[in-house]
C-alpha cells in the first residue's frame, strides 16, 4: 500500500483521477549566477561526478557545475512532493520518481 497524505486528496488530479502533467513556465527556473550568494558543499557519487564533468565539457562556456546544480535545485522546488512525508533517502528517491516524467526522443527506424 502506498503512502497517502492530505496533498493526495487536495491535488488537482485532472480527468478520471489521473495526475495532470504540464510543461514548466518560462520563468520557472529563475536563479541566475548573480543571485547565488550562498555556498553549498555536497557529496556525490563517482557516476554523478562523471556525468557532471561530461555536461560541463559539452555545454556552453557559461555552464559549469554550479549552474547545473542551481537549475536542478530550482527544478526540485517545483516538484509536487509531500516533503513532510519523506522520511528516508529511499522514500525521497521514490517521491521524486513519482513526481517526474521525462521526455524521450522517438526511436528512429
Amino acid at each position: 500500500m502506498s503512502e497517502v497524505s492530505y496533498q493526495t486528496f487536495l491535488a488537482d488530479t485532472g480527468l478520471a483521477g489521473s495526475p495532470a502533467y504540464v510543461g514548466l513556465a518560462s520563468d520557472t527556473l529563475p536563479t541566475r549566477r548573480k543571485d547565488a550568494t550562498r555556498k553549498l558543499q555536497v557529496r556525490i557519487s563517482k557516476r554523478q561526478a562523471k556525468w557532471l564533468d561530461h555536461v560541463e565539457g559539452i555545454a556552453g562556456k557559461d555552464i559549469d557545475a554550479d549552474a547545473i546544480v542551481r537549475v536542478l535545485i530550482d527544478l526540485g522546488s517545483e516538484l509536487d512532493i509531500d516533503w513532510a512525508m519523506t522520511a528516508s533517502a529511499p522514500a525521497l528517491r521514490a517521491a521524486v520518481r513519482d513526481a517526474v516524467r521525462i521526455r524521450q526522443a522517438p526511436l528512429h527506424s
